[in-house]
């Protein structure tokens, strides 16, 4: 399976954000878009998730072709999901809750013995029964990636996915990425700070003054 993104543009008034934007990416395969904070990186993962529109240009998602000046005609999901830097998890559900809902559709769906495992590596089993403003930024984000690598989504979009991670968690996050590819998944990542995931990268982006370049 193949995401991709063709000649993208996007401008908010006279501001240019992205300028005939385009990358590929394989299931199988991880990806970095790193550049300077504000810089587009988040709103290229917002189109190619068609979460929003841009100017001009194309989104693939493997055989399906949008032309993104239109609203899209489908819903991205399952074929990939994303992490955003604001995690929105639900403030009134437990953090098994907000795994629960999104993996079942069913708040009190039990957690399965993957999902507890995938908990235990990130440390979190503790905080289940906490809601999340009981929980810190970091332990908030380890439960939001967590949600995505449950998912049977094809493609990871994570965005900062390290932020809120200290060097031993960001450890851990990037040898779980490493098993998704090698579970055919396809991962971008899009940060500011790429320090640690250059072991799993087959492919790096800058994304500069509007400008995407192979880095």
């Amino acid at each position: 399976m193949i995401l991709s993104a063709e000649k993208v543009c996007k401008n908010y008034g006279n501001q240019k954000i992205l300028q005939n934007c385009s990358l590929s990416l394989r299931t199988g395969q991880c990806a970095l878009v790193r550049g300077p904070s504000g810089g587009g990186k988040s709103t290229l993962l917002r189109i190619l998730a068609l979460l929003e529109t841009a100017d001009s240009g194309y989104v693939c998602h493997d055989d399906h072709r949008w032309d993104m000046s239109l609203p899209p005609r489908a819903l991205a999901f399952p074929f990939l999901t994303v992490v955003f830097q604001q995690l929105f998890l639900w403030p009134n559900l437990t953090m098994a809750q907000n795994l629960s809902i999104v993996l079942k559709h069913d708040p009190q769906a039990p957690l399965t013995r993957q999902a507890i495992d995938l908990l235990e590596r990130f440390a979190i089993t503790d905080l289940l029964k906490r809601r999340p403003h009981e929980c810190s930024l970091g332990e908030r984000q380890r439960l939001a990636l967590a949600r995505s690598l449950l998912s049977e989504a094809h493609f990871l979009l994570l965005d900062e996915p390290s932020s809120a991670l200290d060097s031993a968690n960001r450890n851990i996050l990037v040898n779980e990425l490493r098993f998704a590819v090698a579970d055919n998944r396809g991962v971008l990542l899009v940060t500011h700070d790429d320090h640690g995931f250059d072991e799993i990268l087959q492919e790096s982006f800058l994304l500069e003054n509007g400008r995407l370049e192979r880095s």
